[in-house]
Formats: C-alpha cells, structure tokens, sequence
C-alpha cells in the first residue's frame, strides 16, 4: 500500500522541517555560553559594588556616633562590632563605648574602630582621629581614617 504524501511533501522530508539540527543547537548554547561569561563577572561586580556602599553608609553612620560622643564626652572611642557576637562586652553596641550597631538584622559586616594616636589608650584624645575598617564576611573590605574635619582612605 502506497502511501500519499501529506500536504505535498514526502515522509522523510516532512519529518526534517520538524525539529531542530545539531548544527542549530549547538550555535545557541555557544551564543548562551558568550552572554554568561559576559553577564556573571557584571553582576559579580555588581554585587561587589553593593557591599562596599553599605559599608560606606555604616561607616558614616558610625562618624555621626562618633562625633556625637566627642560632643558629649570630649572624646572618641575605639571597639569593635562582630555579628557572630553582636553584644560582646566592650563592643560597639554597648551603651558605654559607643551605643551603636548596623540597619541590618541579618548584618555579616565586622566593624573596628581604632584610634589614630595612641592604639593603647582605651578613649581616643578629643582631637585625635580614627581608622574604621570594615570587612564583609563574604569579601571585600573598606578602612577610612577619620579626622574632625576631613575622611580619607587608609
């Protein structure tokens, strides 16, 4: 029994326009490979950028504090902020030092405050400055050294 063909065309011909070559599938992964080796290392970079900004915004939150506390107290301090123990005693978030502690409850940046004059005092001299060094648990650091009138990188 002869078949007719279907719609004019052959069996075998018909069955060649129906899906996808070899040839077809492999230019779209390459072209899929060429946009992720482009798009991944932008958004890293990215993401990179966003860690350093809220570092940034943490550190001049914690110059407000700081000039806040020279203000009232004649002094600068110096401590530490961890988020694996956020409440260490002697750490920025203590009351006495500076009452101070990151927007973010799920926070992985550690913060130090150290002073610029004299590392072994507990307080800092009223017009001394001080180095903030932020690191981000997942990379990336800033350090800033802060004086009464300027901010500079370390």
């Amino acid at each position: 029994v002869k078949r007719e063909p279907l719609f004019g065309v052959d069996e075998p011909s018909r069955l060649m326009c129906l899906g996808f070559t070899l040839v077809e599938l492999m230019i779209v992964v390459a072209v899929l490979g060429i946009v992720s080796a482009i798009a991944i290392p932008a958004y890293q970079g990215y993401i990179e950028d966003a860690r350093i900004g809220t570092m940034l915004q943490s550190i001049e939150t914690i110059r407000v504090f700081q000039e806040n506390r020279r203000l009232e107290q004649g002094e600068y301090v110096e401590g530490s902020y961890d988020p694996a123990s956020p409440d260490a005693a002697g750490g920025l978030k203590e009351a006495a030092v500076l009452d101070w502690s990151p927007f973010a409850s799920n926070d992985v940046v550690t913060f130090v405050i150290a002073c610029q004059t004299d590392a072994t005092n507990p307080e800092c001299a009223r017009a001394s400055g001080y180095q903030v060094t932020a690191t981000h648990s997942e990379g990336g650091s800033v350090c800033r050294i802060i004086n009464r009138s300027s901010v500079a990188s370390c």
